[in-house]
């Protein structure tokens, strides 16, 4: 998938997004960037959080993604709105090992920054212990067999020299 088939018909922000990606080479082609950090969503693609991870890592070597600030939350929750999704997307927290202590796969990190939605990480889910981000950009716990769609991070490549 291109990045024009994934703007085709969206807004301002995706043709932006589109001549970044071209003109500084830093992401693989269909990711969008942010940071340092290279972000492909799988809007036509659903599988169960296991699966989504080892496609996320045969897939350019990445994660699912691991949120680490707002800044970059809003701005998955930006793209998920310009692509005009209802749906939520995996990511790659997990309270799987300790049951409310939520840690980033990748990392094994404990999460620093969240956003929960309402009613959601309060425990009271039967084995809900994978990570979403809903439409709105708020955080669920869910079910980690339900298939969804999901989020790959990669690092960004170093971008062009510039000289003088």
């Amino acid at each position: 998938m291109d990045m024009i088939s994934v703007c085709s018909g969206l807004s301002l922000l995706c043709i932006i997004l589109s001549a970044v990606t071209t003109v500084e080479g830093t992401c693989p082609e269909g990711f969008f960037p942010h940071g340092d950090s290279c972000y492909f969503f799988s809007s036509s693609m659903e599988a169960d959080w296991i699966e989504a991870g080892f496609f996320c890592n045969r897939f350019n070597g990445g994660d699912l993604v691991a949120v680490e600030s707002h800044s970059e939350n809003e701005f998955l929750y930006q793209i998920l709105h310009f692509m005009r999704s209802d749906k939520s997307f995996w990511m790659g927290g997990t309270d799987e090992f300790v049951e409310g202590h939520w840690i980033w796969i990748s990392t094994m990190d404990k999460m620093t920054f969240t956003d929960w939605g309402q009613g959601y990480h309060d425990g009271h889910g039967s084995h809900e212990d994978c990570l979403q981000i809903q439409a709105g950009g708020r955080w669920k716990d869910a079910v980690c067999s339900v298939r969804s769609n999901f989020i790959c991070e990669v690092p960004a490549l170093g971008g062009p020299d510039i000289v003088g």
